[in-house]
């Protein structure tokens, strides 16, 4: 899974040692960096982060205030100089409270509690077709095929096509999706039956390859 998260500090330094330890964590993306809450409330229904790295002590709208405001407020873990603030932060059910000078050691833990509290959280994602961002519910996939430099999600008997990889596709799913075939992911709920090397999806047949059959059949076969 790829975890979308924005950045929010009003130190340039702060913001760029948090920038460059999400890039060391796979599973981060750092959808923006803002030097204020304000500066992210324009962009926050544009970007739609799942987590973000937010400074509490901000000129003119502090950390606090921002997730106050917010009606359904993505995942967040504060980063302060202060600790004066900590009962509060986590009164608001954030998910960290980082001390400045952050370590990576610490910033890595609080990254993977966001990750776990994501991974059972989450039943969409957002698929980009043609200039729009279409919201599609991980339930109602069938499957997932891969075209050359597209992928194919097909989805309540509609195909949406995106200009990315199947192994990019792959990190945003939940443990109910599988590969069977280099082409192929499945969504192990539609299975109506195993006939053979392929799997059956409401009326779709898809075919098992080799590669992957054991691992496939015993991910499928799993409760």
């Amino acid at each position: 899974m790829t975890i979308k998260c924005c950045i929010v500090d009003d130190e340039p330094l702060a913001r760029s040692g948090i920038e460059g330890y999400v890039e060391k964590i796979p599973y981060l993306n750092c959808s923006g960096t803002f030097s204020s809450a304000i500066d992210l409330l324009s962009e926050l229904e544009i970007l739609n982060p799942e987590l973000l790295f937010l400074d509490i002590q901000m000129p003119h709208l502090t950390g606090l205030d921002f997730v106050k405001s917010l009606k359904n407020p993505p995942k967040v873990i504060f980063t302060t100089a202060y600790d004066q603030y900590a009962l509060e932060g986590f009164e608001l059910d954030v998910i960290d409270y980082l001390m400045k000078p952050i370590s990576f050691d610490r910033f890595l833990k609080a990254t993977e509690k966001a990750k776990l509290l994501l991974k059972d959280t989450r039943d969409s994602f957002f698929v980009k077709t043609d200039k729009r961002m279409e919201k599609v519910r991980f339930d109602d996939i069938l499957y997932i095929e891969s075209m050359q430099n597209y992928v194919i999600v097909n989805v309540n008997n509609e195909k949406l096509i995106t200009h990315t990889t199947l192994k990019s596709m792959t990190e945003n799913l939940p443990e109910n999706f599988i590969q069977i075939h280099k082409q192929y992911i499945i969504n192990k709920r539609h299975i109506a039956a195993i006939e053979g090397n392929q799997i059956v999806l409401e009326g779709n047949k898809l075919p098992i390859s080799r590669t992957y059959r054991e691992k496939a059949l015993n991910a499928i076969m799993k409760a």
